[in-house]
């Protein structure tokens, strides 16, 4: 692995995501507040960016910083929504003190 591969790796699943999101390369750039031509070179893997635009990215499209570094954002994103269905699925049946012990041991995941 090396840097072109990363910047590769990431310029796909930010296209992959903004696709997803039914952005244009304009509107992800407005909402970034670059130029067209900068959102193309980092799709491409020809340019990468700062921290504070990675930062930005991950605000607009609601995802962990890893995402951006997966080869299938996608299909990562989907699993995630479905395991999210689920459990929120199988916590409408609990009693409230299930549900206070799930919530116990969220917490203690969480941290």
């Amino acid at each position: 692995m090396n840097g072109d591969n990363i910047k590769k790796i990431f310029g796909s699943s930010l296209r992959e995501l903004r696709i997803d999101r039914g952005l244009t390369q304009e509107q992800l750039a407005e909402l970034l507040e670059m130029q067209v031509n900068t959102v193309n070179r980092i799709e491409t893997g020809t340019s990468f960016v700062t921290s504070e635009t990675f930062a930005k990215l991950c605000d607009i499209f609601d995802i962990h910083p890893s995402v951006l570094l997966l080869a299938k954002p996608k299909h990562i994103l989907k699993e995630h929504a479905d395991y999210i269905k689920a459990i929120n699925h199988q916590l409408q049946t609990l009693s409230l003190e299930k549900l206070k012990n799930a919530y116990d041991i969220l917490s203690v995941l969480n941290k």
